[in-house]
């Protein structure tokens, strides 16, 4: 009778069940820094420690100066975070300097000069943190580590501000020995591109110019430019994107543009021979070999500058990757415009930005040059698994892409879109790393690390 007074039921309340699942696995709290120069990063904070510092080791990798190697580090206990600073380390909550206690909701904690703040927690079921789980899984796949402290609004808030010719001219000048900046000098953090939009929105003026002339006076002479300029619009776009987010600074406009236009009919020359050699069908087996020839295509296209050792990092070979992606998708998008009509072209223009050939072999350039490195091209580095990874995941999604199955509002190449961003962005991150780390260490000492 007493057992049942106190309304304990042998341990199968599910209100108790709950509470003590709440107890076990407490909801995961965001550490985000709300401002200083690590703003807009943000990490999920664990029972297992989260540390904070400019060390390679450190869950987040701090941009700001006064920071340390290992800084400060934190986790979850009993539902509550609690912090440590590391020896030498300082910070401040809320003004008041420690070393070490427990950061509660809305305090803040001054780590250098950027402010961190906990942003509530999140549900294991709840939608936004089942993004975030695939999206860690997708970077896993890639062989690389989780996003931690992107701000799309960070990365994009200087889209809209106004800029002079000459600012845009001067933009476009580096690659030289006088305007490619020291390694010292390069800002390594989340790159804020704008110049993608400027170019965006002059091809579209001049595209729909050109549609104008041709549906208002009936001349088929504006069909080639339609067919040129709709072709390369997006893919151009996407290119200037990755040339922007190349923070080096090191890549001349002319390697690009050879790889744009040389490499890219090259990428299609050697692709076709591929596909005459395996005739694929119209069917599953078939979208798959399409994804492997192609992407093997590109990839020999890059073997025009791989042996080039001056472009070294890995955002270099980003960029490459895109430059050939470009151009083959724009050959191929001005030839399918040309056999199923001009709205054929607006589509995969607009498809461009959810996946194709700038962002798949954007990927497989990244993960290409990261094995290469300072070392010279040697064919084994095509069998090394971390190009290998990346070059599957490239050709399986070309391969889902082409295959014979729709989904309602163009779910399935949306879903492609958020599985190819996730795993250029996390191959961004690992590329400014590399830059960090060259800063820390020297370049020269950093790469005779490499593998």
């Amino acid at each position: 009778m007493g057992n049942g007074d106190d309304g304990v039921d042998g341990g199968n309340c599910p209100e108790q069940d709950a509470v003590m699942s709440e107890m076990t696995n407490p909801p995961s709290l965001m550490l985000v820094c709300i401002s200083g120069p690590d703003a807009g990063k943000r990490v999920a904070v664990k029972p297992q420690p989260v540390t904070i510092g400019k060390s390679s080791a450190c869950e987040i990798a701090s941009d700001d100066a006064d920071v340390l190697e290992r800084h400060v580090a934190l986790q979850v206990r009993d539902g509550k975070v609690f912090f440590k600073v590391a020896e030498a380390g300082a910070v401040f909550l809320d003004g008041q300097r420690e070393s070490e206690g427990e950061l509660a909701a809305k305090e803040q904690l001054r780590v250098g000069r950027s402010l961190w703040q906990l942003d509530g927690g999140k549900s294991a079921g709840d939608f936004t943190s089942m993004l975030g789980d695939f999206g860690d899984k997708i970077s896993e796949v890639a062989g690389v580590e989780k996003i931690e402290g992107f701000s799309a609004a960070a990365m994009f808030s200087e889209v809209f501000r106004k800029r002079t010719d000459e600012e845009m001219e001067t933009y476009f000048a580096v690659g030289a020995p006088t305007t490619t900046p020291k390694l010292a000098e390069v800002d390594a953090g989340w790159p804020r591109p704008w110049l993608f939009v400027k170019v965006f929105g002059l091809a579209a003026l001049a595209y729909i110019g050109l549609l104008f002339a041709y549906q208002t006076f009936n001349n088929s002479l504006m069909i080639p430019g339609l067919l040129t300029v709709g072709g390369f619009m997006i893919p151009f776009s996407l290119l200037i994107f990755f040339f922007e987010v190349n923070v080096l600074r090191n890549v001349p406009l002319y390697q690009i543009l050879k790889l744009l236009f040389l490499g890219g009919i090259l990428s299609v020359i050697a692709a076709l021979f591929l596909l005459t050699w395996t005739k694929p069908g119209e069917s599953w087996l078939g979208a798959v070999v399409i994804g492997v020839m192609e992407e093997a295509g590109k990839v020999a296209a890059l073997l025009l500058v791989v042996g080039k050792l001056k472009y070294r990092w890995t955002l270099n070979g980003m960029l490459f990757g895109a430059a050939v992606g470009a151009g083959f998708a724009g050959f191929e998008s001005a030839g399918y415009a040309l056999n199923y009509g001009l709205d054929n072209i607006t589509t995969r223009g607009l498809l461009c930005i959810c996946g194709g050939h700038v962002l798949w072999c954007a990927l497989t350039g990244a993960a290409l040059w990261r094995v290469r490195g300072e070392k010279p091209f040697e064919w084994a580095m095509l069998q090394d698994i971390r190009f290998l990874r990346v070059f599957g995941l490239a050709a399986a999604m070309h391969a889902i892409w082409d295959a014979p199955f729709s989904l309602p509002l163009d779910l399935k190449y949306i879903a492609l879109g958020f599985v190819v961003w996730v795993a250029v962005l996390s191959y961004i991150q690992t590329g400014l790393r590399q830059v960090r780390e060259a800063q820390a260490a020297g370049a020269t000492e950093f790469f005779r690390k490499q593998e």
